[in-house]
């Protein structure tokens, strides 16, 4: 079967998918997920799994909350499968489509040379691949700004009405999912004097009727439920704005796939090529060259979406010109088709026959060169560990979470334990939603159920595992990898009625009128540390409230007055259970020797009002001692 020109395009195309997909789908797992993305993933998971659509979307950099139609987005995978893998691989799968609609629209206006250009580009560009491989609001832009030229380009070319309300939904409803797609709002009305579109009302009315109708959810909670959301607003809208370049600066740094190592490697990423960066700057400058000829001699359509795309690409810096808050790269993100259709004006450049070819080959260098990097850097990140790049990936977590058997609840400690403030904390919330499972502060805090459980512990040099260890509860433990260079999780089985060795018991326990009784405690040198551990037992749930736990470090020079040291801790008490037994812990700096006492009892915050003791004594104190503390052998 002869090789006609068609079929080496489609095999050419299928080559170019071929390398999106590999890069955007390769190495499964070897992504960030982290408190941004384990957020956005438990607001997915409320909205396809919970029984209610989220209404306010999470934390952004700007200071206020996002609107929660990433959170809409990223349900449609959720809503197959709880787990974040699969909504990984959406976030890629959907990058690659981005990829093809990139060369049809490039194809239908420029020819097949700018669209398999501009795809190639695409496919291989760091950040491009980089920004499609995680459960990211971000990582939805470039679909978002792909619909938006389509459409655009559609409306301005037929007149299509179907076409023109999409593109009036896409500019309203793109700051929704990331409040950086309001950039596309610019260009949009730069479209609608152009191209009269104030003639097609129903078709305006049809499109930004539905951006709003999406919005009705965030105004309403604000207007009724979220009083301070509004306050935030204004808070960051009223702020000092400045007047920089810096949009434009990041776009470029995105264009020539700049510095892009950090979000994967950290401190292992390679130094950046000058020679890799001026070819592709050249590759750019005949996009350039290329865009300006479309717009003056090419047909209806070339000079349509030449137009388009250059009002795309100059939206973000002008809409970032005068900003009151950092602009990062990723804020750009919407723009990255508009910078592949730049790549593929380029063959229009040097006009027609064999020069028009030539800014394929800088182009197909900087593939190559990309390739080669991104493909070597996801195998290092997924196996050794990488400082100030790609915390501990999916994958890692993922199999840890997934491979604690699910025949018994789990008890995780980790460092926090609030899944709205605490990264790991919010992580194992979304891998494990469905499961029976608790997350405590394990810096301070260990709890014991009154039901088998399994225990696990974000590594082994840590509060909780140290007394479990020390308790000699920790006999059937096992681990899960993380990378080369970190140490593991740890796990261990409990039986949920043993209780750890080594307390001093007390003859008569003492209540707390929260809920909490104290029945024993010791005093150990731990390294450079003295810690003071009690074992409390929850006779009741307490009452609402955020409970601290205070240690007063006294000697026999100090027993009343200043305490030689203060150690407050929390006590996460929204989540015990009936029956638990906790193991409360205070390190103080230290020498050992002696002899110590120790004040201890709990408190509520903001007020700092103290639990009183069941048997209305000592203002909701417990002294315990004296004792000494010996040095570790």
């Amino acid at each position: 079967m002869p090789l006609t020109p068609a079929r080496r395009e489609r095999l050419a195309l299928l080559a170019v998918l071929l390398l999106a997909a590999a890069l955007r789908l390769g190495w499964p797992g070897v992504n960030s997920f982290a408190y941004d993305e384990a957020q956005l993933s438990l607001l997915a998971l409320q909205t396809a799994r919970g029984g209610a659509a989220v209404r306010v979307g999470m934390p952004s950099s700007a200071g206020v909350p996002n609107l929660p139609a990433a959170a809409w987005v990223y349900s449609l995978p959720y809503a197959l499968s709880p787990d974040p893998l699969v909504a990984t691989l959406f976030t890629g799968a959907l990058n690659v489509a981005v990829v093809a609609g990139v060369w049809a629209l490039a194809r239908s206006a420029w020819g097949g040379g700018a669209g398999l250009l501009a795809a190639l580009y695409l496919a291989a560009l760091p950040y491009g691949a980089l920004y499609a491989r995680s459960v990211w609001a971000q990582d939805l832009l470039p679909a978002l700004g792909l619909f938006w030229g389509w459409s655009a380009y559609r409306a301005a070319l037929t007149g299509s009405r179907a076409a023109l309300a999409a593109h009036i939904f896409a500019a309203g409803f793109a700051f929704q999912v990331h409040f950086a797609g309001a950039a596309l709002i610019l260009p949009t009305l730069y479209c609608a004097v152009r191209w009269r579109w104030w003639r097609r009302p129903l078709a305006l009315l049809l499109g930004g009727g539905l951006a709003l109708l999406a919005l009705l959810p965030f105004a309403y909670e604000a207007a009724c439920c979220r009083p301070d959301l509004l306050a935030q607003f204004s808070g960051v809208l009223g702020g000092g704005a400045v007047f920089s370049l810096d949009g434009a600066r990041e776009l470029l740094r995105l264009g020539l796939g700049w510095a892009w190592g950090y979000l994967l490697l950290g401190a292992h990423q390679p130094p950046d090529s000058p020679l890799l960066a001026a070819a592709v700057g050249l590759t750019l400058l005949a996009g350039v060259v290329g865009l300006t000829r479309l717009l003056r001699s090419a047909p209806r359509g070339g000079r349509t979406l030449a137009e388009i795309t250059a009002v795309w690409l100059l939206a973000g810096p002008l809409f970032f010109l005068r900003h009151s808050t950092p602009v990062h790269l990723h804020y750009h993100l919407a723009a990255l088709p508009a910078l592949a259709l730049l790549v593929g004006a380029g063959t229009h450049a040097l006009g027609s026959g064999w020069r028009r070819w030539l800014p394929v080959l800088p182009a197909g260098l900087a593939a190559l060169a990309w390739s080669a990097q991104l493909a070597g850097g996801l195998a290092l990140a997924g196996q050794i560990e990488t400082p100030n790049g790609l915390g501990t990936p999916l994958a890692h977590t993922r199999a840890a979470a997934y491979g604690l058997p699910d025949d018994r609840p789990a008890l995780f400690f980790t460092h926090g334990g609030d899944p709205a403030v605490d990264g790991e904390a919010a992580v194992f919330a979304a891998l494990w939603w469905g499961r029976s499972y608790r997350v405590f502060p394990g810096e301070s805090l260990l709890v014991l159920p009154a039901a088998p459980a399994y225990l696990m512990a974000t590594l082994a040099p840590f509060q909780a595992w140290e007394e479990l260890v020390d308790g000699g509860l920790a006999q059937d433990a096992g681990t899960f990898p993380r990378r080369e260079g970190a140490l593991p999780f740890v796990y261990t089985a409990y039986d949920g009625r043993s209780l750890p060795s080594g307390f001093a018991l007390l003859d008569a326990p003492v209540a707390l009128a929260n809920g909490a009784q104290l029945e024993g405690w010791k005093a150990r040198m731990v390294g450079p540390r003295l810690r003071i551990s009690t074992l409390w037992r929850v006779r009741e749930t307490p009452p609402a409230g955020v409970y601290q736990q205070f240690h007063h470090l006294r000697s026999a020079a100090a027993l009343d007055g200043q305490p030689l040291a203060i150690a407050d801790v929390p006590l996460a008490a929204d989540r015990w259970r009936t029956g638990d037994r906790l193991v409360v812990m205070g390190d103080f700096w230290a020498d050992a020797g002696g002899p110590f006492w120790v004040d201890v009892g709990h408190y509520t915050l903001p007020d700092v009002a103290r639990i009183p003791r069941a048997d209305g004594g000592a203002d909701g104190l417990i002294r315990l001692g004296p004792f000494t503390a010996a040095p570790p052998e």
